[in-house]
């Protein structure tokens, strides 16, 4: 099995340092203006131990950071890489608030390897998994399904990917990978949806599953051999923008050149968390409901306290310590 690393994009928008940078260059803002976009549950150090616990077999930890680092961090971890967004964004670009930048740059960090998979800090393990659930044969695992792309702030991230791909994609790439598109494993519902969106004469979009995505580096490589000009142009906004390209292109990409093994995405969630929905998601972690948990950030008038019971769940499914704790 070849060697897998791990990638996270980290922020803590309560640093002093980081928000006097975030308020200088505000004024410039685009759709990442609001600070709750930054706002840290303090659940990093659960990530780790689901890692330790969950995944033991990861060869390296690339954990992306502005500079700040939570205190409790054993930063000479051997698996732990600590990476700075001036390690590996070009200087044009930074300093930037924009993930769509740190993203689509991932693949010129340095000893990276070449099969990774992308984490946000919002996303967890809470049950073991396996090296084959993110790659099987050198190809990344995923799930390729027609879906349409609903009206959002994000919805037009999406359509810009699309642009871009449907001018190098014919739909026809269905037909020659007929049999990744149409797996079993998907279930019929799924299939059923793209088999329903056939008769377009181009591709409408993707369902995107808003877990953690396996990617290979050389995919970013061609990526930006192909796009390159559009993607520098996406750097070049400090702030997340409507016009911008997003790493969901790379993957894109790679779904219509057939390099990916099909899996099912059945046992991954997203949820949204909110003061009121905040015990329910507690009892769901604690409950080892699902393999892959994506807990989405809203509006919550009581932060502390929505961060307690959130901490709740996680302390009962992950109560001791790991390794990269000091």
């Amino acid at each position: 099995m070849e060697k897998i690393d791990f990638v996270i994009l980290w922020v803590d928008g309560a640093d002093p340092a980081w928000r006097e940078e975030f308020g200088h260059y505000r004024r410039q803002a685009g759709m990442d203006a609001s600070e709750s976009r930054y706002r840290d549950w303090r659940t990093l150090h659960y990530w780790f131990r689901a890692v330790e616990a969950y995944a033991p077999w990861v060869n390296k930890i690339h954990l992306v950071t502005w500079g700040h680092l939570p205190a409790w961090l054993n930063r000479e971890h051997p698996k732990l890489h600590i990476v700075h967004h001036s390690d590996y964004i070009p200087a044009e670009w930074l300093p930037t608030f924009n993930t769509n930048t740190l993203e689509l740059n991932l693949h010129r960090i340095e000893g990276l390897a070449e099969h990774f998979v992308l984490f946000n800090d919002d996303t967890f393990l809470t049950r073991p998994c396996r090296e084959e659930d993110f790659f099987r044969e050198g190809l990344p695992c995923d799930m390729a399904r027609l879906s349409i792309v609903r009206p959002s702030s994000i919805g037009q991230l999406i359509l810009n990917n699309l642009k871009l791909i449907n001018e190098r994609h014919s739909h026809k790439v269905l037909y020659r990978h007929f049999s990744k598109w149409i797996a079993p494993c998907y279930g019929l519902s799924n299939i059923l949806k793209t088999l329903l969106l056939l008769p377009w004469s181009f591709i409408p979009g993707f369902y995107d599953p808003h877990q953690p995505q396996p990617y290979r580096k050389s995919d970013f490589a061609r990526g930006w051999e192909q796009w390159g000009e559009q993607m520098a142009a996406t750097c070049r906004t400090r702030f997340r923008d409507l016009g911008n390209l997003s790493e969901w292109l790379i993957r894109y990409d790679t779904l219509c050149r057939g390099e990916f093994i099909p899996q099912s995405k059945r046992d991954g969630r997203m949820v949204t968390l909110t003061d009121q929905s905040a015990a329910e998601i507690a009892s769901l972690i604690a409950s080892q409901a699902q393999r892959l948990l994506c807990i989405h950030d809203e509006a919550c008038d009581d932060f502390e306290a929505t961060c307690a019971t959130l901490h709740r769940g996680f302390e009962t499914l992950l109560p001791e310590k790991s390794s990269y704790e000091r």
